[in-house]
């Protein structure tokens, strides 16, 4: 039985009335179209339900970022007076451009040319969770916003190049609005356009999973995936991973021959489904408390357990990365801990969140990704802000300084609770001790694999085979 972190259960936010908003709006038009501010309430009614940390306090910031998404359309950044006049003479933080004339005294708008654009640095998350505090000091409410909204449409209406696409232009104009709401909660939580979702997705089974034999002592079947997701009706990631070592097993067969263990390789893993994560999980694992995740309420869900048979009972490690993230991290900390698998590589992203999805308006053409749950391995430690320190620490020295992590995005969602497991390395110490002794005596592997490896993947094969030959030692136990 794992203990829960104990949390405050959130309390149940009022929803506003379509009915009685648009009955009060004074812009009827903003509520016509494909797309329109019906669809906005619906989508802040779906995050008041559903988000994890979704609170009132933050209601003014988030209409003030749809509101400054929305202006982008017309190229012109603004920015609440307090934090102009505090922040004007740092070009980092406020872009060089022209400040133009505003009847509304509580923002400043600066029109840039596309040069001053290209040129224009992302800002700081320091300067952008202040910029969210100022925001939220503007206490803008749906009235504030949907003026701003008529008054960016008049402007758009004056441009050459939306005066002949008023609708299309609406159309924009509510999506900017909605994307800029949603982007103020946390760094997963987005609104998405079909098109967008097909152009980013890439679902060529060649291009996310590959899989190969490193011969040695004893044979390891690498097997790389990016991606825990459905290919189709009859293909997944889970499907294709059994294949792939149903097959390698009746070819060991067959030369009565045998792998002596399996390396999944998750260092450019991002995109998962639950569904699919589960599925995967099961081929490996018998337990209903291999990981927990936690809603908003503290309500706890354990994953269901498939009825799939285990197909591979021996050895496992994990290569992770930065780029492991969400779900793949739920993966390697399932292995970790259900398992005693072995991790590999470098600290990972520590993105321990879910999101929900919800189609906005019907066939519109465009949804919400809302970050519901969080994830809870079966210690009781959380993914989330820490993600999942490697067993066996492998950095790339091609590594960049300045790689992202969960919690260098300003708006990160905290962990409830302080992680107190620490990898022990140990192994790491009596590996590298032994490896010094085999380079010193001529190597203890000396055939060489033909295939080309990057030095992280090269030196975990090292490790696990090394590894694999003294588990058997006390050392390792």
């Amino acid at each position: 039985m794992c203990n829960q972190p104990k949390t405050k259960i959130a309390k149940r936010l009022p929803f506003d009335s379509i009915e009685k908003t648009k009955k009060e709006s004074i812009y009827p038009y903003l509520y016509t179209g494909k797309l329109n501010l019906e669809h906005f309430i619906r989508l802040k009614n779906d995050i008041r339900a559903h988000h994890l940390t979704s609170s009132p306090t933050n209601m003014s910031a988030c209409y003030a970022n749809a509101i400054a998404k929305a202006y982008e359309l017309l190229g012109i950044q603004i920015y609440p007076k307090t934090y102009y006049e505090l922040y004007q003479q740092k070009p980092d933080v406020i872009p060089s451009g022209t400040v133009l004339p505003f009847e509304n005294q509580k923002f400043i708008q600066i029109k840039q040319s596309r040069l001053e654009k290209e040129n224009q640095s992302a800002i700081q998350p320091k300067y952008k969770k202040e910029l969210n505090i100022h925001m939220a000091d503007l206490q803008i409410d749906q009235f504030e916003f949907e003026e701003n909204l008529n008054y960016i449409f008049l402007m758009g209406k004056m441009d050459p190049k939306f005066k002949d696409k008023l609708d299309e232009f609406q159309e924009k104009l509510i999506f900017q609005a909605m994307s800029g709401f949603i982007e103020e909660l946390d760094p997963h939580s987005s609104v998405y356009q079909t098109s967008s979702i097909q152009n980013n997705f890439s679902f060529n089974v060649l291009d996310n999973i590959s899989h190969q034999i490193f011969t040695g002592y004893p044979d390891i079947l690498y097997i790389k995936i990016k991606n825990f997701i459905t290919y189709d009706d009859k293909f997944t990631t889970s499907s294709a991973t059994k294949k792939i070592i149903e097959h390698y097993l009746n070819e060991k067969m067959k030369n009565q021959n045998q792998i002596g263990a399996v390396l999944f390789d998750l260092r450019e893993c991002e995109k998962t489904n639950l569904t699919e994560l589960e599925k995967f999980l099961s081929l490996f694992i018998k337990s209903n408390q291999m990981f927990s995740l936690q809603d908003k309420y503290a309500k706890t869900i354990h994953p269901s357990i498939r009825d799939e048979t285990i197909i591979w009972e021996g050895p496992i490690a994990i290569l992770v990365g930065p780029n492991t993230k969400g779900g793949a991290e739920l993966i390697t900390g399932s292995f970790q801990q259900n398992r005693n698998s072995l991790v590999f590589g470098s600290k990972t992203f520590g993105q321990g969140t879910f999101q929900v999805f919800f189609e906005i308006g019907k066939k519109t053409g465009y949804f919400s990704g809302i970050t519901n749950k969080r994830m809870i391995l079966s210690s009781g430690e959380e993914i989330q802000g820490y993600g999942i320190t490697p067993d066996i620490i492998i950095d790339d020295p091609k590594k960049d300084p300045n790689q992202m992590d969960e919690t260098k995005y300003w708006n990160w969602i905290k962990p409830l609770a302080e992680n107190k497991r620490n990898p022990s390395h140990l192994i790491q110490q009596n590996l590298d001790k032994q490896l010094r002794t085999n380079s010193s005596n001529n190597g203890m592997f000396t055939e060489v694999n033909p295939t080309r490896m990057d030095f992280v993947l090269s030196r975990a094969i090292e490790y696990y085979q090394l590894y694999l030959n003294k588990r058997q030692e006390k050392i390792f136990n």
